[in-house]
């Protein structure tokens, strides 16, 4: 159902996750290296797990316990892909968002250097009192230009003799 943070849907914004809480894990960097996952045929290995475990599970050496987390593991796992594509699609909202946020306040602030430029004509005081604005404008070209330069002069270096 739409509008249900508890099973939430592509695109919502609302999202409830809080009945995972007993079961979600944050690793350190790197764990996730060694951990194994669902291969191809895991599906008909879980049912003749399950399937055989009342008849013969014991005599196999399979545990009442074992069966009881292989069938809970597998209810948590389906009920985190519930959330993983309506959580993916609000990650994705949420960079696209600062990065356009962060553009236009880019865009303003390289506005007001260039209004600052102009009206110190008449106002000269205007130019230390947005020193580090002018500054912050002019540091992308003259990184640009430096980087320029650099290429320039290792093309001439390697150009053949």
């Amino acid at each position: 159902m739409a509008g249900d943070p508890r099973n939430p849907q592509v695109g919502e914004l609302v999202i409830d996750a809080s009945e995972l809480a007993a079961i979600l894990i944050d690793l350190p960097p790197g764990a996730l290296r060694s951990m194994c996952t669902e291969q191809e045929g895991f599906g008909d290995v879980l049912q003749e797990i399950i399937t055989n475990q009342p008849v013969v599970g014991d005599k196999a050496g399979v545990t009442a316990g074992d069966a009881t987390t292989l069938h809970e593991n597998t209810v948590w796992i389906a009920r985190i892909d519930q959330f993983l594509p309506a959580v993916a699609k609000l990650h994705e909202i949420l960079v696209e968002s600062r990065y356009s946020l962060d553009d236009e306040r880019q865009r303003l602030a390289f506005a007001v250097a260039v209004s600052v430029d102009r009206r110190s004509r008449t106002s000269p005081e205007l130019v230390a009192k947005y020193e580090k604005t002018r500054a912050y404008r002019s540091a992308a070209a003259k990184k640009g230009w430096k980087t320029r330069r650099k290429k320039a002069a290792e093309a001439a270096a390697n150009a053949p003799k």
